[in-house]
């Protein structure tokens, strides 16, 4: 079975790999990070890229909002000028924002500008942030780097000679230098990775090979994570707002044959009662 089946899970990759995320995207000096909370009162929700960062020789504490895409896309804009909005709102100050492109695809760029209008013109909302290319970056000045946590981006870097080559070295290093409980993980997402750039490669293999890529929880986390968002997409296009109660229990579901059935539903429900009826069942 092939890493690039699955979608990246973003929502995982930013909570257990922040710290490596910032420093690919040229933050420096991380001394730590960890999520912000989902919910933090009764009627407002947080991003779930927001990270709490304190930096070295700086007290205080920043807030990062990391996006993640897979490829360029149009829709990567409106996501990241709603997350920043939603964040300011419920922060009461604007966080940093930092996104980051894991493979091209077409001609459209990122630039890390976005502008919406209203229908009148009176008014308009924009946003300028860092946008970071991954294929862009130099492989050499990661692989040697300090973090361990960072190997598992450098398949989609930029580097020289046979790939095998980068990417045993990114293996090694984590097999010498990880922890015995961020081993699996670290190979796990290696490849993943891996598997965006070399799609038809048994090159992932080399990151501890495919059945424990199969068999790792983070996978099965990864896929229930795609299946939640498939779901409540899918419910947002038909019925527009989804009750934050509903969202929250589509979540809380990990079992694979229940999240099918409950997206068939979603496409086939007459409304949300319905579905939550469905649901419930």
């Amino acid at each position: 079975m092939s890493p690039q089946r699955y979608d990246i899970g973003s929502k995982w990759l930013l909570h257990n790999q922040g710290k490596a995320a910032l420093l690919v995207g040229g933050l420096k000096g991380v001394r730590s990070c960890e999520p912000m909370p989902g919910e933090v009162v009764q009627n407002r929700r947080l991003p779930d890229g927001l990270l709490q960062v304190i930096l070295d020789k700086d007290p205080k504490t920043h807030h990062v909002l990391v996006e993640i895409a897979t490829f360029p896309e149009r829709r990567a804009l409106k996501q990241s000028l709603d997350d920043l909005a939603l964040a300011y709102s419920a922060l009461g100050h604007l966080p940093e924002l930092l996104m980051l492109i894991l493979r091209p695809k077409g001609r459209f760029r990122i630039d890390g500008n976005h502008a919406i209008e209203s229908e009148l013109g009176f008014s308009r909302l924009a946003a300028v942030w860092r946008t970071v290319e991954l294929w862009t970056l130099s492989a050499e000045d990661f692989l040697d780097s300090g973090d361990v946590g960072v190997m598992p981006w450098v398949p989609l870097m930029q580097f020289q000679g046979q790939p095998v080559e980068t990417l045993e070295r990114c293996a090694e290093r984590i097999v010498r230098e990880a922890s015995p409980n961020q081993r699996t993980d670290l190979q796990v997402v290696s490849q993943v990775m891996t598997g965006l750039r070399f799609p038809d490669s048994a090159l992932f293999d080399l990151f501890k090979g495919a059945q424990a890529m199969i068999e790792s929880p983070l996978v099965q986390k990864w896929k229930a994570e795609a299946a939640h968002e498939l779901v409540i997409d899918v419910l947002k296009e038909r019925f527009g707002i989804v009750p934050r109660d509903l969202v929250q229990r589509i979540r809380k579901i990990t079992n694979e044959k229940q999240l099918r059935r409950l997206n068939r539903h979603a496409v086939t429900c007459l409304d949300v009662d319905s579905f939550r009826t469905a649901l419930s069942s």
